[in-house]
């Protein structure tokens, strides 16, 4: 592996951690701390964060670990060899389709549906399919970053 190669996937270890362990904390405890809230304030905090997050540090580094796993994914196929080849391979899409797909396919449209909501009449919504299904969904990526994390690091190790 060139030093390139390897100091961008060294990065990529923590990026991913980080990113997953935000993903981590909302399906740990915010996601069952905002259900709690009476009324409606759980969901208007939503609301709220699903705004304020495309603003974030956290959107910046999420998305730029879009072009580096594309990269990460490209350069070990076609320069990789052996086990780390694999993992590295597997790291990348696992952010890729575990991470961005299911952001895309899943989590954004049912923050949109959430949002042209008004609070009073989301509590539905937000019972029966928001805190069940986004909250799975958001597991699935929690998962997937630490994977991608934990099979970069893998391939880091025993190159």
């Amino acid at each position: 592996m060139s030093l390139w190669f390897i100091l961008l996937s060294s990065a990529s270890v923590i990026a991913y951690a980080a990113v997953g362990g935000v993903l981590l904390a909302f399906s740990d405890f915010l996601m069952r701390s905002f259900d709690r809230i009476r009324d409606r304030g759980g969901i208007e905090v939503m609301q709220v964060i699903n705004v304020e997050i495309l603003r974030s540090v956290f959107m910046v580094l999420s998305m730029a670990m879009v072009p580096v796993s594309a990269i990460i994914l490209v350069h070990a196929a076609f320069h990789g060899d052996g086990l780390p080849r694999i993992l590295l391979m597997l790291a990348g899409g696992a952010y890729l389709i575990g991470v961005v797909a299911v952001t895309g396919i899943g989590n954004v449209p049912l923050n949109n549906r959430l949002a042209a909501l008004e609070a009073s009449a989301a509590a539905p919504f937000w019972k029966e399919t928001y805190m069940t299904t986004w909250v799975a969904l958001n597991g699935l990526r929690t998962v997937a970053c630490m994977l991608a994390s934990g099979l970069t690091l893998a391939a880091l190790i025993i190159r």
